[in-house]
């Protein structure tokens, strides 16, 4: 019973951790407010139409958290050698079109989280082997995050698919 309140409690901490991510990527930035597609999406709804079509087309990158651990060895070189792996990171994604928003060392479960923008989910699924191949990592989790809207909208269409659940009549 323990374990599965540990879970519930992890499921219940993601969007906040998420919020928390997205804010200090926005900071960063010298932003107030992160400027991710959903807020993209907000801002062209508060536009002209002219302007709605060009910001929509501008906006189309999903978003990407991953979170990662390092192995003891990778923490023993980096101790020797301290290095901002902030710009590897941002090569890495650049290199598929996408962009870095932010990048945190963290206490806890995870060692470090990514927050990454991609052109699609091959192009950050290759930057995940890649990194995960490199052998310094023990862990590496992406997820990929939906806008309001994009889960509004698989709320709608889940209620046109009838799902039964197992031994039920």
């Amino acid at each position: 019973m323990i374990h599965k309140l540990r879970i519930l409690s992890n499921r219940m901490w993601q969007p906040f951790v998420l919020f928390i991510l997205i804010a200090a990527a926005a900071c960063q930035q010298g932003k107030p407010q992160p400027q991710g597609k959903a807020t993209k999406q907000l801002q062209s709804q508060e536009t002209s139409p002219e302007q709605q079509h060009s910001t929509k087309q501008a906006s189309t990158m999903t978003f990407y958290m991953t979170r990662f651990n390092y192995t003891p060895e990778t923490w023993a070189r980096m101790m020797k050698n301290p290095e901002d792996r902030r710009v590897a990171a941002r090569q890495y994604i650049e290199s598929v079109g996408g962009k870095l928003h932010g990048f945190w060392y963290a206490f806890g479960e995870y060692d470090g989280y990514c927050l990454w923008e991609a052109p699609n989910n091959v192009s950050m699924a290759a930057v995940g082997i890649a990194i995960s191949a490199g052998g310094a990592l023990s862990k590496f989790e992406t997820t990929v995050l939906l806008t309001v809207d994009e889960t509004l909208d698989a709320l709608r269409r889940a209620q046109t698919i009838g799902y039964r659940p197992p031994g039920a009549k």
